[in-house]
Formats: C-alpha cells, sequence, structure tokens
C-alpha cells in the first residue's frame, strides 16, 4: 500500500499524482489526474514525442471527452511508476486533449489496483 497525497492545482487540492513513464532509455515525469471516470489513460501528445515514441503506430482509438467531442488516442504500453509502484500499463497520447493535465483511467493502469480516494485526509490509497 502507498498513499499519495492531493496537490493543489486550480485553487484546490485534487487527486493528482506524479508519475514516471519510460520508453527506451528515456523516461518523462509529469502531474496526472486520477480519474476513476476515464475509461483510457491519456496524455498530451508532447509527451509521447518527447519519449521518442512513434505515436501512431499504436492502437487508435477516437473517444469521447467531457464536453461530448471525440479526439483520437493513440495506445502504447509502456513501463509507469508512481511512486514505488512499478508496472507495465497502457497510454493513449493525444494532441487534442485539452484538459491541461494528464489523465489516469481505468483501462491499463487503474483497474489494476484497489484505489481509494481518502477526501478528509487529502489522499490517495493505492493497494497492489
Amino acid at each position: 500500500m502507498i498513499k499519495t497525497p492531493y496537490i493543489f492545482w486550480r485553487g484546490r487540492y485534487s487527486p493528482l499524482t506524479e508519475v514516471e513513464v519510460f520508453h527506451n532509455d528515456k523516461s518523462i515525469r509529469t502531474l496526472a489526474y486520477i480519474d476513476t471516470g476515464a475509461t483510457y489513460s491519456v496524455f498530451h501528445s508532447d509527451f509521447g514525442e518527447e519519449l521518442g515514441i512513434d505515436l501512431q503506430s499504436g492502437k487508435k482509438y477516437d473517444i469521447t471527452v467531457g464536453d461530448g467531442g471525440m479526439i483520437p488516442v493513440f495506445l502504447h504500453e509502456l513501463k509507469i511508476k508512481i511512486e514505488e509502484l512499478e508496472f507495465i500499463g497502457e497510454i493513449g497520447f493525444s494532441e487534442r486533449l485539452g484538459t491541461g493535465i494528464n489523465i489516469i483511467g481505468r483501462d491499463g493502469i487503474l483497474d489494476n489496483f484497489n484505489v481509494c480516494f481518502d477526501g478528509p485526509n487529502k489522499q490517495i490509497i493505492w493497494h497492489d
């Protein structure tokens, strides 16, 4: 079990966590919003390009976002690290992600854990 504190973002504490993503000999660290309502994990395409990933070589899906619009996402299996949790998970990349923050969703990541939002203590509890 690990606990990650909520992070102050856009004027409030939110269930964000630092994520490290690896591809070949490169890695990036970034913040991501933990969203149990999101099917897929989606990062802005800039992060994939920084890792040297040929984004369009991934599985393409057109996903519906919060405003009802559709955006193209290219899914890739990558090594991911959250605190001391290391695993292979699926992240999609899209140049049209308009949330201003990367999203960690259920398929390929959250479904591998029992994730609890501890609102009173402003933390996320991860059980593997």
